[in-house]
């Protein structure tokens, strides 16, 4: 709302609005982020792109920041580290083959998948009974996934539907503890796009719910009572890390996914957080796209 009211005064059109976080970005391999004031990031990239250089970001360590000389860099985007200024900037990376190590997916692998009836999740979960040869696989979804579960045991697996929300502890708990689950996926998700100046807490709660407070629920409960996952991976989006006009609910839940997977690895737990572009296969997130919007989001680079 702050943001939303300053926006909207005319006598601050000519002025930036600076917003100051402490520790919600990650810029190394040692940060402990922040997961309460990750999503905020998330959230303003996507206000940024709607309202070029009227807001920026700034995310502070123990130090206390130089605001001034920071403000002076023209950056809409700054993390200080030990008196030090950090910017983003996309560069070319060379992969190096992993370590060997255990596959995460193996015929005895019993793998939780939520958002269930999602086309994601179908996609996925045929792969790992195709691929990896998983046998065994959790489909938990609000609807029962009973196509998407016919389709895999012709396959020859064996799925077990849980139908109920990722949000509800009990449906979890209940699941975690009566299944041995070796993997977790979560592709739970929902849209609900609306720019900053109309973006309300209904927005939000419709786009945070299932995507995440579901993740959230999943990290507590699983470190509870299934400690030594072999994979935790979460389905993130492109939008945490560049933001994008009338994403802002969006952008912030998958900025969360990201640092939450950043904060699992500090603590010794398995996860990987997947930042997905827009998918080939259509939808009920996509499936409504018009031929402009694809345009627009192809001109962003997406």
């Amino acid at each position: 709302d702050l943001v939303k009211r300053w926006l909207a005064e005319e006598r601050f059109a000519d002025s930036r609005l600076v917003l100051l976080t402490r520790n919600a970005v990650v810029t190394s391999p040692d940060d402990t982020p922040d997961l309460e004031h990750a999503a905020i990031w998330g959230l303003i990239r996507s206000a940024q792109s709607e309202h070029p250089d009227r807001l920026v970001l700034i995310d502070t360590d123990h130090h206390t920041p130089d605001l001034p000389t920071a403000l002076t860099t023209g950056e809409p985007q700054i993390a200080i580290r030990d008196g030090k200024y950090l910017v983003p900037r996309l560069a070319r990376t060379t992969l190096h083959p992993a370590p060997e190590s255990t596959p995460a997916f193996h015929p005895d692998s019993t793998v939780l998948i939520t958002g269930a009836t999602g086309t994601l999740a179908g996609l996925l979960a045929h792969h790992l009974v195709t691929h990896h040869h998983v046998q065994n696989l959790i489909l938990l979804s609000r609807r029962p996934a009973h196509t998407l579960a016919t389709t895999l045991d012709e396959l020859g697996a064996h799925t077990t539907i849980v139908t109920g929300d990722v949000t509800d502890p009990d449906t979890l708990t209940h699941t975690l503890t009566h299944h041995p689950i070796t993997a977790v996926i979560h592709t739970a998700a929902t849209l609900h796009d609306a720019t900053l100046d109309t973006l309300t807490t209904h927005h939000l709660d419709t786009v945070l719910n299932p995507k995440l407070d579901g993740a959230l629920l999943l990290h507590e409960l699983t470190t509870q009572h299934t400690p030594h996952l072999e994979a935790f991976i979460l389905f993130s989006s492109a939008a945490a890390t560049f933001g994008g006009p009338g994403q802002a609910a969006y952008a912030a839940a998958n900025t969360f996914l990201d640092t939450l997977a950043h904060h699992r690895h500090t603590h010794g737990q398995p996860a990987l957080s997947l930042g997905w572009g827009l998918w080939e296969d259509r939808s009920t997130m996509t499936g409504n796209l018009t031929h402009t919007d694809l345009h627009r989001m192809t001109r962003h680079g997406v």
